[in-house]
């Protein structure tokens, strides 16, 4: 029997990933939107947990095709971190901050629809409440992008996708 093939990850260290966050509030710091650790925590909190989500919805895909089992997301495209921030030189500018903060944008894959806070606050459930689209709705109603600038926005996106959180270092 043949052995799957999995995608080597390279490994993301805590001092690595120290080193990306600190790196990440110091370009925060350039951001006149954006008034000091009140602002930043928040906001560098909200970009992580879309980059982890996204690493978890991956294992979880593989885990369901070894399994032979049907993947449904929780998150669809294009508003996966995958589909709008993972490549370096993806949506910046004007068009990052339009399609993060508007209810009705243009998105990454050139569709009209709604923005990403506008979608994940209306994610909804089919267990009652119980469900983690519903979580996630939850969290983003309270959540704000604060930055105004959408090239130093998609410079802190670019540092994050740096972090690997399916790796096991990160606990070492």
């Amino acid at each position: 029997m043949a052995k799957a093939k999995t995608a080597k990850i390279p490994l993301t260290t805590a001092q690595q990933l120290g080193s990306l966050i600190k790196s990440a509030r110091d370009t925060m710091r350039k951001d006149k939107g954006l008034s000091g650790d009140i602002d930043r925590l928040p906001m560098l909190t909200w970009v992580m947990f879309l980059k982890f989500l996204d690493d978890l919805e991956n294992i979880n895909k593989q885990k369901a095709a070894l399994a032979g089992k049907p993947y449904k997301p929780i998150i669809r495209a294009p508003y996966r971190w995958r589909d709008w921030a993972a490549k370096e030189d993806g949506i910046s500018g004007d068009d990052l901050t339009h399609f993060i903060n508007d209810q009705e944008t243009v998105r990454p894959d050139g569709s009209k629809g709604m923005g990403l806070f506008e979608y994940l606050r209306q994610l909804r459930g089919t267990n009652g409440g119980k469900d983690q689209r519903d979580v996630i709705a939850n969290i983003f109603k309270g959540v704000a992008n604060r930055m105004d600038s959408g090239f130093l926005l998609r410079e802190i996106v670019n540092k994050v996708n740096g972090i690997h959180f399916s790796s096991r270092s990160l606990s070492e």
